[in-house]
């Protein structure tokens, strides 16, 4: 009986080998699917990658934070160059204009008693301003004798004659004794453009009472060089024009308003 049995199941069961083959065909059916995908994930990243090299990603802010990425162009950046050196070459040059905090010429007073000059060969011609013109102008004659209110460093003295005031270049004039109806001398009062400034004697070694700004002409507003003075810094003042200081600071001329005191206790009146 049992051997019929055994007969019965081998003739008409299933057979277990061929489910075991089934199985591991379906398993490595969906581990080659599994890595096919993977493959292709990676694939996409790579390209991603290097397509992120040749792009800008920059942000708009006007409706809230965006970003946006911007392709870079070889040609246009080229394109962009070349206009931006075409752009500064047609703007070479440019022409600085200046403001009227910026045009002020300093005078250092001279000394009463060596005051007076003439002009050094021929007539002299006269100057409204410390500036050339080609404008028709007044001259002295040779033999005049006037006084110098004080020179500047560019090569000016400002100069008084007949009540009136002019200026000449100082290359052109040369000391001169004191006439003997000379006026009496009177300090020169200074203009919007310029400044006069009382020379200091030995005792010039000042000190800063607190931090405070050197500027490199004497106005608050002039768009030039300043450096700035920390309390306790000394300082050689070269002369004194009102509540200006005249300094010499770094082989640099520089002015500074107020906040300088002597080291030494001596106040020069300016």
């Amino acid at each position: 009986m049992a051997e019929n049995g055994n007969e019965i199941n081998n003739g008409h069961g299933p057979d277990i080998r061929t489910r075991y083959e089934i199985l591991i065909a379906g398993i490595a059916v969906a581990i080659i699917c599994i890595i096919a995908f993977a493959t292709f994930r990676i694939m996409s990243y790579m390209n991603s990658a290097n397509a992120s090299e040749d792009t800008i990603t920059t942000l708009d802010v006007t409706d809230g934070t965006v970003v946006i990425e911007v392709e870079i162009n070889d040609t246009s950046s080229d394109n962009s160059g070349d206009d931006a050196n075409s752009s500064t070459a047609e703007g070479e040059d440019p022409v600085a204009t200046v403001g009227e905090h910026d045009d002020i010429t300093v005078f250092t007073l001279t000394t009463q008693g060596n005051d007076f000059y003439k002009s050094k060969e021929g007539r002299l011609k006269l100057y409204a301003e410390p500036k050339e013109t080609d404008a028709d102008r007044p001259a002295l004659i040779e033999t005049a004798a006037f006084r110098v209110l004080g020179f500047s460093r560019d090569g000016w003295a400002a100069i008084e004659f007949g009540g009136a005031r002019y200026y000449v270049k100082s290359a052109e004039i040369v000391s001169t004794s004191a006439p003997d109806d000379a006026p009496e001398y009177v300090a020169p009062s200074d203009t919007k453009k310029i400044k006069f400034f009382k020379p200091v004697g030995d005792k010039n070694e000042y000190k800063a009472t607190m931090n405070t700004v050197a500027f490199s002409l004497p106005d608050v507003q002039s768009s030039g060089n300043r450096v700035n003075l920390k309390a306790g810094e000394t300082v050689k003042v070269t002369a004194i024009g009102g509540a200006w200081y005249k300094i010499d600071y770094m082989n640099a001329e520089y002015y500074v308003i107020s906040y300088l005191e002597p080291t030494n206790g001596h106040v020069e009146e300016p």
